[in-house]
């Protein structure tokens, strides 16, 4: 992929990766487009490095983000959460000619008033065996200061087809900016794939 151009790709994706929520849950909910909360993707990422500042890996994820152009795109349509503003790509995707290396997205929900950060997409469903894989989220709480590198390894608790992290507490009641990077593996048949994430998903919350 040219990622020259991937500003003006980040809409089209937005667009295909809520298109591939409503096909993998089933379950959206109509909510105003001037309720999502907004805050400068450079602003979003510099949070972000302090976080991830000593991982190499985290490190390396938001400085693909920190080169990269970080055009959003709004979107009424949202899980029993919020999905993240900017999908993640990887190198599987969820393959074929259309969606290519468009990946999924990760989102934030709120069940049982337990708030967690999870991630939804890619090919096939997600494996319960994630052994050789790791997915991790970066977060900062705007209200707070909270902050922390969390594991997403629970799937399907909180919200069918999403794996998600452990509860995240101490972020109060406000703005969270999060990323999520690394790798997952998918059950596509008889086979596990997996995939490993080289633009990963952005997203500014409500805690």
């Amino acid at each position: 992929m040219n990622r020259r151009h991937f500003g003006r790709r980040v809409a089209a994706g937005l667009t295909a990766a809520v298109a591939a929520t409503m096909m993998f849950t089933g379950v959206v909910s109509a909510q105003p487009a001037d309720s999502a909360p907004v805050v400068d993707p450079a602003t979003a990422i510099a949070k972000l490095r302090t976080v991830a500042a000593g991982n190499p890996e985290a490190e390396a994820a938001l400085e693909r983000l920190a080169a990269s152009p970080t055009d959003t795109a709004a979107t009424n349509i949202a899980l029993p959460g919020q999905i993240f503003q900017i999908p993640a790509y990887s190198d599987t995707g969820q393959g074929g000619p259309v969606l290519g290396q468009l990946y999924g997205a990760g989102v934030a929900t709120n069940m049982s008033n337990q708030f967690r950060f999870g991630f939804f997409g890619g090919p096939g469903v997600i494996a319960n065996d994630q052994t050789g894989a790791e997915l991790d989220v970066v977060y900062y709480s705007f209200a707070t200061g909270a902050s922390g590198i969390v594991k997403l390894d629970q799937n399907n608790v909180a919200v069918p087809t999403v794996v998600s992290s452990p509860p995240v507490a101490g972020l109060g009641s406000g703005l969270v900016v999060a990323a999520v990077y690394g790798s997952l593996n998918h059950q596509v048949g008889p086979n596990v794939v997996k995939s490993t994430i080289w633009w990963p998903t952005l997203g500014t919350v409500l805690a």
